[in-house]
């Protein structure tokens, strides 16, 4: 009897202790991609205001107007997004896996639920597996004293406020042993503990949502499928060297959280250092130093920016290599310019560029300005170089892209002047037209006229503005680049022109009835009006880490 109790007392401190601990620290560590939801109770109630506005647009009826859905099914509907959110309440976990039996993708999800809810989850679990029982066999079995049931496909079982689901036995297997604390049959550590996954996520830290992606084990199914169906691509192109460039990539890592100040978010690129792809390692890892001027010559009215150091020199020659080593284009994309264009990119273009490449936004009046137009800046070392380009080099470019497109346009490339600067316009498509100038050191690229005004505008510039000021402090002085937002200008200028262009579309998109259109659009220009009178300059930047490179961001919220 004394054996028993203590026992008894072991396997429950045992599992109280494991649910005390993140549910990756279970999962198997060769996972394509993990999402991790933390605590999204806690976020509700911080962002509670919100999730209410949210809940007014009352979205779930309007989908069953464009399905055709019943009152039933629509209440069906609701009752399960209840019972997901109660299943996530505490945490989550989805982990996408490559098989190594069936060289396939796999699945592996695991949840706490809200506390008090076991005995629906029981109810939960007894009917699934009722139903499943009118079609098929269900089988069971147990894996440290945890039931697992196998009907339809899928392995899962619900035990002592652990949820858990997986596409393969081998995947619910190591998950549950795991959790046991049984793990001297396993080689390899789990996810948590493994290097991979503890190098980039401790780097972006907690949150309600988390990402995390193994780039190389992705092209490890991607090779397995071409291994699998040989596919026959045209003009003998080479799919290898787009699996090496993947494989390069590395991993990748992300944290979103919300807090009472508002949301902030890290993430993280880990390029893998013995890539194949040598070219694109050696550029994902950050070392342009450039002094970024661009704030100085944006107009203080942009409601948006950001600014980036870039090394164009080398993404071209990583681009016209892979062109070269995927069979595209043999001998590289030079050797398509100067042979089909007469055009030396390297001289004609790449050589004036300073690495800069700055975007703005500026919003109008009219129904689409108000959802924003953007401007892009290419610095320049040598404007009359820039200005060559623009009058010679790319309407070249653009009527060769048309081409290959199967587009026909008449229309031909012309000069304006837009008060004291030149204007170039180049015809994309029907009522679609790219302008470009050349002014203060930057090359400015708009979609029409009234944003490249904007971008031409005197008067205060961007950097003197206060508001900007005040949220670039957050950033490093060492930064790669940052961008900023005037979120409430933002959210209000779309709240303006948003509603009549959904009340128009959405009747003919959805085919919704004009009334709902109307609710729809209403409610979601209150959402964003709701919003913009909450939200205030959000601000993000990227810089280099020991591993890799770390972008920081931060969106106050008045919650």
């Amino acid at each position: 009897m004394k054996r028993f109790v203590l026992t008894a007392v072991a396997i429950t401190a045992a599992f109280s202790l494991a649910q005390a601990q993140s549910l990756s620290k279970f999962a198997p560590a060769n996972a394509m991609f993990a999402i991790e939801l933390n605590d999204l109770n806690g976020a509700g109630k911080t962002a509670s205001s919100f999730v209410a506005q949210f809940n007014k647009l009352r979205l779930n009826d309007i989908l069953g107007e464009v399905t055709g859905s019943s009152a039933q099914e629509r209440r069906e509907l609701d009752a399960m997004l209840k019972d997901f959110n109660t299943l996530v309440d505490r945490e989550g976990f989805v982990g996408v896996y490559l098989s190594p039996k069936t060289s396939q993708a796999g699945f592996l999800l695991a949840a706490r639920p809200a506390l008090g809810s076991d005995a629906k989850m029981r109810a939960w679990l007894n009917k699934s597996l009722n139903d499943a029982r009118k079609f098929s066999r269900v089988s069971s079995f147990r894996v440290g004293g945890l039931p697992v049931y196998y009907a339809g496909g899928m392995y899962y079982g619900y035990e002592g406020g652990l949820a858990y689901a997986a596409s393969d036995q081998t995947s619910i297997t190591e998950f549950l042993s795991r959790f046991r604390g049984q793990t001297q049959n396993f080689k390899t550590s789990s996810l948590a503990g493994s290097n991979n996954y503890d190098e980039v996520m401790k780097n972006v830290g907690d949150g309600n949502l988390r990402l995390y992606a193994d780039l190389r084990n992705v092209t490890q199914l991607a090779r397995a499928a071409v291994d699998a169906f040989d596919p026959e691509l045209p003009n003998g192109i080479k799919l290898e060297p787009i699996l090496d460039s993947i494989t390069t990539l590395g991993r990748f890592g992300g944290a979103w959280k919300v807090t009472p100040e508002g949301i902030d978010n890290t993430t993280l690129l880990v390029p893998e250092k013995r890539g194949a792809d040598a070219q694109l390692q050696r550029l994902l890892t950050p070392n342009t130093k450039l002094d970024l001027k661009a704030a100085s010559i944006v107009p203080a009215s942009a409601v948006g920016f950001s600014t980036s150091a870039n090394n164009p020199q080398a993404f071209y020659g990583w681009l016209s290599s892979l062109a070269d080593r995927t069979g595209l284009q043999q001998g590289g994309l030079d050797v398509f310019f100067k042979q089909e264009l007469n055009i030396d990119v390297q001289r004609s273009l790449l050589s004036w560029m300073t690495g800069e490449v700055a975007s703005a936004t500026f919003v109008g009046k009219g129904a689409t300005q108000s959802l924003g137009e953007s401007v892009t800046y290419l610095g320049t070392t040598d404007e009359r170089a820039a200005t060559q380009a623009l009058e010679t080099v790319l309407p070249k470019l653009l009527e060769t892209g048309q081409k290959l497109a199967g587009q026909r346009n008449t229309a031909k490339f012309s000069k304006a002047t837009l008060g004291d600067t030149t204007v170039y316009r180049y015809p994309i498509a029907d009522q679609v037209t790219m302008v470009a100038a050349v002014k203060n050191g930057f090359v400015m690229i708009a979609q029409s006229d009234s944003a490249l005004l904007s971008a031409l505008a005197s008067g205060a510039r961007l950097e003197t503005s206060q508001n900007y000021r005040s949220a670039v402090a957050r950033v490093p002085k060492d930064a790669l680049g940052w961008s900023y937002g005037d979120t409430t200008a933002t959210l209000k200028s779309a709240a303006g022109g948003i509603g009549q262009i959904l009340e128009l579309a959405l009747p003919l998109a959805l085919d919704l009835k004009p009334s709902t259109a109307r609710k729809l659009s209403n409610g979601l220009e209150e959402l964003l009006n709701f919003l913009g009178d909450r939200a205030g300059f959000a601000v993000s930047w990227t810089e280099a880490a020991p591993s890799g490179t770390k972008t920081r961001s931060f969106q106050p919220v008045k919650w």
